[in-house]
């Protein structure tokens, strides 16, 4: 069994539909994990994943996603949900009144067994709305500011189907579930 170590079951539901497409299922678990400080989505996913193995004594995925301004330099970064709680969506859309509205997600998906990680990356390009999107709709909060490149709709205005066959996420998961699937052949040919 696979366990996806965040406290975030909005990410626990995008992941697990797109694994359903392989046919695997992974468990939620919900250890206590500090996060680093670093500006590295990597280093952050993989200390979290450490952080999980030891608690969980079991295979793990973690994630790191942050939100980058094309404006600022790292910003908001590796630290979307402390900007948001900081500034909240209209704070951070003052910063960019009058600047570059294009920006990018990237999701980092950490695969750690206790002795091999592997990272599964998905990028998501776009522009930053002027205004907040569907500002009572109970989905993360930069979906209700981010349109996507293609797109004139923002996330937060997408069904989740229509969103997973786009997002950050869904681009490292779909990664994370050719690689189990690549790997477990390989076991088994091996096995023969």
């Amino acid at each position: 069994m696979l366990y996806f170590a965040t406290g975030n079951s909005h990410k626990v539901e995008e992941v697990s539909e797109v694994l359903k497409e392989y046919g695997l299922e992974i468990d939620h678990a919900n250890p206590k994990i500090e996060e680093i400080d670093s500006t590295s989505p990597k280093k952050i996913a993989l200390d979290k994943a450490k952080q999980a193995f030891e608690q969980l004594r079991t295979s793990v995925i973690t994630e790191d996603t942050g939100v980058w301004f094309k404006a600022y330099k790292n910003f908001p970064g590796t630290q979307p949900k402390r900007m948001f709680e900081s500034l909240g969506l209209e704070g951070l859309l003052k910063l960019l009144k009058g600047k570059d509205r294009n920006a990018f997600f990237l999701c980092t998906i950490c695969f750690f067994d206790g002795s091999e990680h592997k990272f599964f990356e998905g990028k998501l390009e776009g522009k930053i709305t002027s205004k907040v999107i569907k500002p009572n709709a109970n989905r993360m909060p930069y979906e209700k500011i981010f349109i996507p490149n293609g797109y004139k709709k923002a996330i937060v205005e997408m069904t989740k189907a229509e969103k997973n066959k786009i997002s950050h996420r869904a681009k490292a998961t779909h990664k994370l579930g050719d690689w189990i699937k690549e790997k477990a052949l390989h076991e088994l040919l091996d096995s023969i």
